[in-house]
């Protein structure tokens, strides 16, 4: 491990951001970082690669992945996630493992577009394609001691989804507003409604956040013939979430119904629940204890969300933190950086698996 090698790299990819599915410069800098310290494999795709450490057939396939992409911000593009760290862990890792025996084959997947929850979606073709039994991940999480391990059973971050309600009613002249059907009325009786979807029987809280509402204009003849309420969702398991949803859109349809409005909805950046397998989680923490590695079993998951939870649909699946500090800056701040202070703790967490027997 070159501890100054994979910060140069790590601030170098600080300083190109992408935003999703715009990841060029990203690959190509880890692409040649990887090429010029081993003899791995690169395997290119549309949008994405991954590097393969190979020691024969009939042998465990198994998986680490790295997210790339950037957040939009108003000068175009800013690491405000940590990507760039993420990014860089995995590269050194690779090439790290380049000459060594494991008893396994290694894959080292960089995924875009995570931010916007379609990147895993898109590799888990690597997944189905190489055989992979498991797959890794790690986030660096704000607001715990720095370096400690994070863990969590069961779902380590929470499914959620962005949910746009939008209503066609009919314009009339403010003064007449019974000639027309404004559907601020049908907007109100939902958002009071909220409190008892969230409240209803679910395997564990949900939460519903409103993030916008439109209703007309600010055009004081006229009574509103349009509107929207936008929210996010989440939970802790996708059914939950599913129910969650189902009820809304059930409630805000016989409302407009009988309103006589007409109602669409719209979903937006859609993530599972990432849920660690209970062989993994199990392992894992075994072999923290047996190692005297500090670690932090979370007592609820993280209310954030992670694209992550697609790959369980073909892999078992671990994904667990690193505290940035407990006064670190808060992810998707301005305020925030990438903590290179946690880069050896977690490379020495995806080495020490790799070498287990999970």
């Amino acid at each position: 491990m070159d501890l100054d090698r994979v910060k140069k790299l790590r601030y170098e990819l600080h300083n190109i951001p992408e935003i999703s599915e715009n990841e060029i410069k990203t690959q190509e800098l880890l692409k040649k970082y990887i090429k010029n310290n081993s003899k791995l494999k690169i395997v290119e795709k549309d949008g994405y690669f991954y590097a393969v450490h190979y020691e024969g057939e009939n042998l465990k396939n198994i998986a680490f992945r790295a997210d790339m992409d950037a957040l939009p911000c108003e000068n175009g593009a800013y690491h405000g996630c940590g990507h760039d760290g993420h990014s860089a862990v995995l590269a050194e890792f690779a090439v790290d493992t380049d000459g060594k025996s494991f008893g396994k084959n290694l894959f080292f997947l960089f995924q875009p577009a995570e931010e916007i929850g379609k990147g895993a979606e898109k590799c888990c073709e690597m997944l189905k394609k190489e055989s992979i039994a498991e797959i890794y991940g790690w986030h660096n999480i704000p607001g715990h001691k720095e370096g400690n391990i994070l863990i969590h059973k069961g779902s380590f971050a929470c499914a959620s989804k962005g949910l746009r309600l939008i209503f066609e009613g009919k314009q009339c002249h403010a003064a007449y507003p019974e000639t027309g059907i404004n559907p601020s009325f049908v907007i109100a009786d939902i958002v009071n409604k909220l409190k008892d979807f969230i409240n209803a029987e679910y395997k564990a809280p949900v939460l519903a956040t409103i993030v916008e509402i439109k209703v007309g204009n600010r055009n004081f003849g006229i009574s509103a013939g349009t509107g929207e309420i936008s929210m996010t969702i989440r939970a802790q398991y996708t059914e939950d979430l599913q129910k969650l949803q189902t009820l809304l859109l059930d409630y805000s349809k016989s409302l407009s119904d009988n309103s006589r409005i007409s109602m669409t909805y719209e979903v937006y950046d859609e993530f599972p629940a990432t849920v660690n397998s209970n062989k993994l989680y199990y392992g894992f923490k075994d072999m923290l204890t047996e190692n005297n590695i500090a670690y932090e079993d979370l007592a609820e998951p993280l209310r954030w969300s992670e694209d992550f939870g697609h790959y369980s649909k073909y892999a078992d699946t671990l994904f667990f933190g690193i505290g940035d500090g407990e006064d670190y800056a808060a992810l998707h701040t301005s305020g925030f950086e990438f903590n290179d202070k946690i880069i050896e703790n977690a490379i020495n967490a995806f080495n020490m698996i790799a070498k287990a027997h999970l």
